[in-house]
């Protein structure tokens, strides 16, 4: 098999999401709770697995501020080649959308990757868009919620995850694969060796820019979304709990619900 070139798009999130809340109930990127994306992690080992069954490379993409640098490092000491940090204050207050059209754009201009992974969703946004988004502007299939992968020649045979079972899909090459935590075959990621401490802290990091992806500032962040994150918070949970008979219970119920239905019991 001709050597892989390999692509994986991970991202710094929240460790302790109260402690990073800002007073307007912003994220903030360089809280120093910041831990990578559980499920990157998983998407970092599938590659670095197939890297070394395999000749290849595989280069690490994340889109943040500069503090996602030590998540470019942390890479590195695993065995990740190409270190590439997307970043440019015109990137904030992306969505999904804009936040895949910029990696998109990073990606196409670096290389012409045979397989992209990304994990299947981040603990900050949940939506698990941006792997398929970054897939379509690609013009690449993309494989979901895939828990065991199988490479051959010319496709990547995939076991994936439904809400009701299982499938096996095949795409050709290239595609990009969504990882779900627990991925067949990784018992637990890696942790860096002797070797990859010492070698890890002397890989070059790429800064990628708007200006260098050639992109518009209409075109990133909030001028380039749909959506808008006025303000992220913890809900507040009230439950008011209520003791009856068997008997009378199906009636209770019915009364209470009646009650919140009119706005005159607890919610």
């Amino acid at each position: 098999m001709r050597m892989l070139r390999m692509a994986v798009c991970m991202k710094q999130v929240p460790g302790d999401i109260g402690k990073s809340l800002s007073a307007d109930g912003r994220i903030r990127r360089d809280a120093p709770s910041s831990i990578i994306n559980p499920a990157d992690v998983f998407s970092l080992e599938t590659a670095l697995t197939l890297k070394e069954q395999h000749t290849g490379q595989v280069d690490i993409f994340t889109m943040g501020t500069e503090a996602a640098r030590s998540l470019l490092k942390e890479a590195a000491t695993l065995g990740a080649d190409g270190l590439f940090l997307v970043s440019d204050r015109d990137f904030a207050g992306a969505d999904t959308y804009a936040t895949a059209f910029v990696l998109a754009a990073a990606l196409r201009k670096t290389a012409a990757y045979d397989l992209i992974f990304c994990g299947r969703r981040t603990l900050d946004g949940e939506t698990g868009q941006v792997s398929i988004q970054i897939a379509e502007m690609l013009g690449i299939p993309v494989v979901t919620n895939v828990i065991q992968l199988e490479l051959t020649r010319e496709k990547v045979i995939c076991r994936r995850l439904l809400e009701d079972g299982e499938e096996t899909v095949e795409a050709a090459i290239p595609a990009l694969i969504s990882v779900m935590e627990g991925i067949e075959g990784i018992d637990h990621p890696r942790l860096p060796s002797i070797f990859g401490l010492r070698n890890g802290g002397c890989r070059a990091i790429i800064t990628l820019n708007r200006e260098i992806l050639g992109l518009a500032k209409e075109q990133v962040g909030s001028g380039g979304s749909f959506t808008e994150v006025n303000r992220s918070f913890f809900p507040e949970w009230k439950r008011n709990c209520a003791l009856c008979e068997i008997e009378e219970g199906v009636a209770v119920v019915q009364a209470k619900l009646k009650q919140i239905k009119e706005g005159s019991g607890p919610k």
